[in-house]
C-alpha cells in the first residue's frame, strides 16, 4: 500500500471499526476535497434518500431472500449490520447520492485492487474522485497528506 499512498501523495487516516466505516471513511474524504464540515448524519441521511427515491435501480441487486431494499438499509443504519445485499450497495448508493465517484483500494490477495465506483448519472460538478482504503473488511480514508493531521470530522455518534 505504501507505494500507492506514496503516488497518490496521500497517507491512511484511520476510522472506527463499528461497521461504518464507509461511512466515516467517506465524510473524511468529503471534508477534505470539498473542504465542508459534513458529518456522518449528513451521509446517512443522503444513502437513505436516494435508496428509498431510486429503489428501483438497486433491486436487480437484492435477491428475494435479503428482504427489501429498504428494511437492509435501516439494518445498516441502526444496526450497522453491513454483510448483506445493502451493505454492498452502500458504495454505489453513496456515490449516487454525492453525485462523485468513490476509488476503492483494497489490499487483498497479496495485491492492491483499485476499484472505481461511479455515480449512475454523471453531472458536471465536483468529479474529483472520493478515495478510500478496504484491507480485512475495514475501510479507511485516504487523506492528502497536507491535511493529514487535520481531523474536521467526528467519527462516531
Amino acid at each position: 500500500m505504501d507505494d500507492v499512498t506514496k503516488s497518490l501523495n496521500v497517507t491512511l487516516a484511520h476510522t472506527l471499526a463499528d461497521g461504518h466505516c464507509f461511512l466515516y471513511a467517506v465524510v473524511l474524504q468529503l471534508n477534505e476535497t470539498l473542504n465542508t464540515m459534513q458529518d456522518y448524519e449528513f451521509l446517512m441521511k443522503a444513502i437513505e434518500t436516494k435508496s428509498r427515491t431510486n429503489k428501483n435501480q438497486y433491486t436487480y441487486f437484492i435477491d428475494e431472500n435479503s428482504g427489501r431494499l429498504d428494511l437492509l438499509v435501516h439494518k445498516y443504519r441502526h444496526n450497522k449490520i453491513f454483510d448483506h445485499a445493502a451493505g454492498d450497495l452502500i458504495p454505489q448508493i453513496t456515490s449516487n447520492a454525492l453525485q462523485k465517484p468513490i476509488h476503492i483500494y483494497s489490499e487483498r490477495d497479496g495485491g492492491i485492487w483499485k476499484t472505481i465506483v461511479q455515480p449512475k448519472i454523471q453531472q458536471q460538478i465536483n468529479k474529483s474522485p472520493l478515495l478510500v482504503h478496504l484491507k480485512d473488511y475495514h475501510y479507511n480514508a485516504l487523506i492528502n497528506k497536507r491535511n493529514a493531521s487535520i481531523s474536521k470530522t467526528p467519527l462516531s455518534r
